[in-house]
């Protein structure tokens, strides 16, 4: 893997590289000094419990036995796997089996991150229940959303007639967890205990992402070795203007806290496109906060030539596929137009483990810059509390209106936004420096996925702002703090709908369709009482027809 810059990056680099090293960035990153990202007592505590990602690549290679010990035995067991988790529990698998697609002769490994009840019956179809490992993934081991997946999922294992239902699951959680309690009630198959001192965002080369990567047939030891090669290039003995992790973090803070850009925009191919959704949530969740914010901005439709705002600056990751060429040609038009552009060369998907490292320095290196804590999420709470308060009267029988409404606007948008003239309505929101997020909770059908795309492409060549892009709840774990923490400069549009298909949640009052849109309702509300501008549709079926009516009006 290598760095390259083009001449507007280089120039930003040196700057945040002159700030870093004036805070003895190296020196401090690695003794766990918390005096890097804060001075408070509170802070001061809370840092140094969180930075056991460092060097987790050793921790993790001296348990690699065990885990692919397991995986040979999983392979001969199981013809699917199952991830159920969400945020930094999910996304590193995700990007696992995006980049190395289906091994031959292991299971085929699904990541299922939502409530959203089509989204989970159309992988329950794909499986067969008693052929399937189901990795029951989080760190707390309370998130609803694998909770209501495990308990979907056990009673269909054993519909399927299996003997022992707890031996088609794992778990992968810290210590003393209720998720670890659980497994052992439910008699799983085996549990896999992780480092308490790892948030969920930086675990990847932890048991979080390594576990299910073996499963699915990865050489997770060649990666893991290749993260550890890597790092001796990260280290505080490296020049810090050859060190690839501290200089991304240099860019990244420097074209923030000097050139007023907050609009990381990664350039990747469609193969690589994983990896931009799980650096999204690790600079989202880590930046966003203080009512700063660094937003990374994943999976826009790329033109040539584009008239680009002054607020963008890029990362392209480059890899050896065929997509990239396409890729190519629109970073090189970028970097020749003096827009910074910032490359990232892996040839080698083996490369990944260390390509996650470096994103992970990278960013608390950023927030050293922009004087934050990146390890915590103080606004992520606030919209599963709301949540919950829906479902309590879901439970009880009562289904507030504001749950299907057709359109609810914030209180402080009231008068400013109607059905009836809602693309112009919603336009007239933006303000100099603002983003709009399209966030929809809804099951990404190749004709809904379409259909969104083409709308954000729409509002992107229209409004030339940077167009975030989340499905919701997953969201919720990543960008979700950005959208509460920064310094409101977003526009929302949540879209939720009615499912084709409902699936009851065994042991609750409730349906997956009706959590799913508890949760959309329960962000709306957290945005609202934060202040910022939101604006939620309710579709009915199709949904991918109200969606196509919808982008021919913006």
């Amino acid at each position: 893997m290598k760095m390259t810059l083009n001449p507007m990056a280089a120039g930003i680099v040196r700057e945040g590289l002159i700030k870093l090293e004036g805070l003895s960035f190296s020196k401090k990153f690695w003794a766990k000094d918390p005096t890097l990202w804060k001075k408070d007592p509170e802070h001061m505590a809370f840092i140094p419990k969180f930075l056991g990602w460092q060097k987790v690549y050793d921790w993790t290679l001296q348990h690699i036995d065990e885990v692919v010990s397991f995986a040979n035995q999983a392979k001969k067991d199981f013809k699917f796997c199952v991830v159920m988790g969400m945020g930094g529990s999910s996304l590193a698998p995700e990007v696992f089996r995006s980049i190395f697609g289906k091994q031959s002769g292991y299971p085929q490994l699904f990541v299922l991150d939502t409530t959203n009840p089509d989204w989970v019956g159309h992988v329950s179809a794909k499986i067969n229940p008693a052929d399937t490992l189901f990795v029951f993934a989080s760190k707390s081991g309370g998130t609803v959303e694998p909770s209501s997946q495990f308990a979907y999922f056990y009673e269909e294992v054993k519909k399927a007639g299996v003997k022992n239902p707890g031996q088609n699951f794992i778990a992968i959680t810290d210590h003393g967890t209720g998720l670890q309690t659980l497994a052992e009630k439910y008699k799983f198959r085996h549990t896999f205990i992780n480092p308490s001192d790892i948030g969920g965002r930086f675990s990847a080369l932890s048991f979080f992402g390594i576990v299910p990567a073996a499963i699915m047939g990865v050489d997770v030891k060649k990666i893991l070795l290749k993260a550890k090669e890597a790092a001796l290039t990260f280290g505080p003995e490296v020049n810090e203007k050859d060190n690839m992790a501290v200089s991304l973090g240099a860019y990244m803070g420097a074209c923030y806290a000097n050139h007023s850009k907050d609009k990381l925009t990664i350039l990747a191919s469609k193969e690589a496109e994983t990896f931009g959704l799980w650096a999204e949530q690790l600079v989202a969740e880590s930046t966003g906060k203080e009512g700063k914010g660094i937003v990374p901005v994943v999976g826009e439709i790329l033109h040539r030539n584009f008239d680009y705002r002054e607020d963008r600056f890029f990362v392209y990751l480059s890899t050896d596929t065929d997509d990239n060429k396409r890729v190519h040609d629109v970073a090189s038009d970028l970097a020749e137009r003096g827009f910074p552009v910032f490359t990232l060369d892996m040839k080698n998907p083996y490369e990944l483990g260390a390509l996650f490292l470096l994103w992970e320095i990278a960013t608390a290196a950023a927030g050293a810059i922009l004087a934050i804590d990146p390890f915590d999420q103080p606004n992520v709470q606030e919209a599963k509390t709301l949540t919950k308060n829906v479902l309590a009267k879901l439970e009880k029988g009562d289904i507030p209106a504001e749950v299907t409404a057709e359109l609810l606007v914030s209180k402080d948008l009231k008068e400013e936004v109607k059905l009836e003239t809602l693309p112009q309505d919603f336009y007239s929101l933006l303000e100099s420096n603002d983003y709009i997020a399209i966030l929809p909770y809804l099951w990404p059908s190749e004709e809904t996925d379409k259909a969104l795309h083409e709308l954000r492409d729409k509002m992107l060549c229209r409004t030339k702002r940077a167009i975030l892009f989340g499905y919701g709840p997953r969201y919720l774990h990543s960008s979700g703090q950005l959208h509460k923490g920064d310094g409101n400069n977003g526009v929302f549009l949540i879209l939720s709908a009615d499912p084709q298909k409902d699936i009851k949640i065994p042991g609750q009052n409730y349906t997956f369709g009706q959590l799913c849109n508890a949760q959309a309702l329960g962000d709306f509300q957290a945005l609202e009482n934060k202040g910022r501008r939101v604006v939620k549709l309710h579709f009915k079926q199709p949904v991918a027809q109200s969606i196509k009516k919808l982008g021919d009006l913006f």
